[in-house]
């Protein structure tokens, strides 16, 4: 199992993610253009496999492959000031099969959690509304994940940065998508945005643990690594 073969997997699945360029670019809009970005996503309202297919899974699938490429060549960082070290390849894939197992299950049941909290706040949404909102809101992780890429800026920085983007996207996004009354709306937007960066926080800590070696990693995982080409 050569070297070229690992790299060749991690880079041709961020092929789809430069075929969808356009709608990728979209999730950035959320930020630098939050009113007009959200606006447009709430009008067209498109279905949740939809938005998971051709906006949110590419960005994912492009920066785990990039981010994968970049340990395989320069090694990763342990530690908040520890040395770069260099890995094995399986490991590697290991890891980022971890992260995208972890980063699926965030979305998906994300949504879930998002939806039961409107519930809580007497404001009707849809699953389909719930997981648009979790999706997009959680592109800064994926956007930030290519500059953990780079060994020496700390993974921490990068999702802390990442962190300040779920919020800054869910805020006007739960006014756009879900339009809750003047009374719950920004109690609303404290749960769900704390909830997702918290959800968020867990799955780092798991997956850079993991990668650290403070935690074992899954034996299936463990395989699903080994056996891919």
């Amino acid at each position: 199992m050569g070297p070229l073969k690992k790299v060749f997997f991690l880079v041709e699945s961020s092929l789809w993610g430069c075929l969808t360029w356009p709608l990728m670019i979209r999730s950035l809009l959320l930020i630098f253009s939050p009113m007009t970005a959200w606006q447009k996503i709430a009008d067209q309202s498109w279905h949740f496999l939809v938005v998971f297919l051709f906006s949110v899974a590419p960005l994912l699938l492009a920066s785990c492959a990039l981010e994968g490429w970049a340990m395989l060549k320069f090694g990763v960082g342990k530690g908040i000031f520890g040395d770069t070290i260099i890995m094995d390849q399986d490991k590697i894939i290991s890891f980022q099969i971890l992260q995208l197992v972890l980063n699926l299950g965030l979305m998906f049941l994300g949504a879930l959690f998002i939806k039961w909290i409107c519930q809580g706040f007497q404001t009707e949404a849809t699953y389909q509304q719930a997981f648009t909102l979790t999706a997009y809101g959680l592109t800064p992780v994926f956007w930030l994940r290519f500059l953990d890429s780079a060994p020496a800026i700390p993974t921490w920085l990068c999702w802390g940065i990442a962190a300040l983007g779920i919020m800054t996207i869910l805020y006007h996004g739960i006014a756009l998508m879900l339009q809750p009354s003047t009374s719950i709306g920004f109690g609303l937007y404290l749960v769900s945005s704390f909830s997702l960066v918290a959800f968020s926080g867990i799955a780092h800590f798991v997956a850079t643990g993991i990668l650290t070696e403070r935690f074992e990693l899954p034996s299936l995982v463990r395989v699903l690594g080994a056996w891919i080409p």
